[in-house]
């Protein structure tokens, strides 16, 4: 350790540490201000908005036929299979038909001939 050189100490010149915050804030861009973007957003989102709510809409396009209207309850699953036939005035008569609809009779007649013990 004897043979390595001494080092002065580290000295910082005068005024250093107080001039340091105004160079390093000089040194710094100037923020832009932006505040004309944030209004300019909120006009166009209530001019959307208006137009939106103002638009004439084609109503022949969006009535549904009462069986579409049905499908798309049961499709969304809003409606199940027991919110349908319990407000069918015959049940029996849709399970009939969905039966049908499912198994052509030929198909039944052919397992009714078949033997199942």
């Amino acid at each position: 350790m004897e043979k390595l050189p001494k080092i002065d100490e580290f000295k910082t010149p005068e005024g250093y540490f107080e001039q340091l915050p105004d160079k390093i804030l000089d040194s710094l861009q100037p923020r832009r201000n932006l505040t004309w973007v944030k209004y300019a957003a909120v006009v166009l989102i209530f001019l959307s908005a208006g137009i939106w709510a103002l638009a004439p809409f084609d109503q022949e396009n969006i009535e549904l036929t009462f069986d579409q209207e049905v499908n798309l309850y049961i499709d969304s699953q809003y409606w199940t299979a027991e919110d349908i036939l319990s407000m069918a005035d015959n049940p029996n008569e849709i399970l009939e038909q969905i039966i049908e609809e499912e198994y052509p009779e030929s198909e039944l007649l052919w397992e009714e001939d078949q033997n199942w013990f």
